[in-house]
């Protein structure tokens, strides 16, 4: 539910912390789930309500099928099937 992910800060929990941060350590959600098993199916449920910059983060993914964590490592997205729904013009259907 990307409802958790509106503030600019959370962005980190998706990718996991830069170096000297808390939690620099554990990795990201994100990243750390597909690092660990490439061939996957991810949703991000209503993504139109998720921080511009999550947005970004997942520009690379879309873009060059890989994503850079916060320690550094290259998380390989080309296996991953990533799926995002949005309720954006629900109003208009019957």
């Amino acid at each position: 539910d990307m409802s958790e992910y509106m503030e600019k800060h959370s962005v980190s929990r998706l990718i996991g912390a830069p170096p000297g941060y808390v939690g620099y350590d554990e990795g990201g959600a994100l990243t750390e789930a597909v690092r660990r098993r490439p061939y996957q199916v991810v949703l991000f449920d209503e993504i139109e309500k998720a921080h511009p910059d999550v947005f970004n983060v997942l520009l690379q993914v879309l873009d060059d099928g890989r994503l850079t964590d916060g320690q550094g490592r290259t998380v390989d997205f080309r296996n991953t099937l990533i799926i995002m729904t949005s309720n954006l013009g629900s109003e208009f259907l019957v």
